[in-house]
């Protein structure tokens, strides 16, 4: 089967065995990556974003999401607390098989210290998982691997995440599949399995017009090599920000984030592969939108400005 030995040489290779979503832009998509960034931000935050992954190799990723969070209530208790609501939409295809999620997302929000705030948050919903057996290649068509294959079927979805911030500094910690959904009406003998993702960063103030961010994403999932990207923006007076990105064995990125019209963010990153997919492969493109409730200006003082 054609199509098997491409994924075969593909897990061998960038993806690691991953069965979730790539997305390069991540930290202007904290929600998307973890729940309990849901409510972190006073305003309604709405994103929109679309990967081109490997462009001209056959049968390559496409990833596109849409997805909005904000605060709903917040109680100047004993315990300061804060509560954040979320929803995604989320469509990921690779050749014949693809999978579009709907998640709720909640998030509990609560001080720890002077400078500190924990949060936890949960998003559940539905999957469809979709498998187009007419665009695979087989040499026996009697293949029952293949006619005994149901074309769609919808599980349930759930992630968790947990957040500890300050104006200057995040750590995050995120589980996604936790319901190890089978999938042995499509691939038998096979299901989902647990997927972590832990991300960290930090601000440093070089001037009045000049911050920097370094950042590290760590993915890892059970019998595969974990996946690291080292991270670096510069922000520019809260206009312009630009930075690399370094995916051990996959890519090196460069990227940059422009606010505009005072509630309008557009970023744009461009993947150089530098594994072996690169002699087959013309490199990967992604672009996301952001859209605020409120502007983006110095009268707003956001809680967490390294968001």
């Amino acid at each position: 089967m054609r199509y098997l030995l491409v994924i075969l040489f593909l897990c061998c290779g960038a993806l690691k065995a991953q069965q979730t979503e790539q997305l390069t832009q991540y930290m202007f998509n904290q929600f998307g990556l973890n729940p309990a960034f849901a409510g972190l931000k006073e305003c309604f935050d709405i994103r929109v974003g679309y990967r081109m992954q490997w462009i001209g190799f056959e049968d390559a990723p496409r990833t596109g999401y849409i997805n909005a969070n904000g605060r709903i209530l917040k109680r100047k208790s004993g315990f300061n607390e804060k509560h954040g609501v979320g929803a995604q939409v989320l469509s990921d295809a690779t050749g014949p098989t693809s999978r579009t999620f709907f998640n709720l997302a909640y998030a509990y929000h609560v001080k720890v210290g002077r400078k500190y705030t924990l949060s936890s948050g949960i998003s559940a919903g539905l999957l469809q998982f979709r498998f187009d057996k007419a665009r695979v290649t087989v040499w026996d068509t009697d293949d029952p691997a293949i006619n005994g294959s149901i074309s769609r079927f919808i599980v349930p979805d759930i992630n968790i995440g947990f957040l500890l911030y300050s104006e200057n500094f995040y750590a995050g910690l995120t589980m996604k599949q936790v319901w190890r959904n089978k999938l042995k009406n499509i691939f038998p003998d096979s299901r989902m399995t647990h997927h972590y993702y832990f991300n960290i960063g930090k601000r440093f103030v070089a001037n009045d017009k000049l911050t920097y961010v370094p950042s590290v994403l760590l993915k890892f999932t059970r019998l595969s090599v974990p996946a690291l990207d080292i991270n670096l923006m510069f922000d520019f007076d809260n206009a312009l920000a630009v930075g690399l990105s370094y995916r051990n064995t996959d890519a090196i990125a460069a990227m940059f984030k422009l606010n505009f019209l005072k509630r309008f963010s557009l970023g744009y990153s461009f993947d150089l592969t530098t594994s072996r997919i690169r002699y087959g492969s013309s490199n990967t493109h992604e672009i996301t939108l952001g859209v605020y409730s409120c502007p983006l200006d110095d009268s707003h003082n956001y809680e967490c400005p390294v968001f």
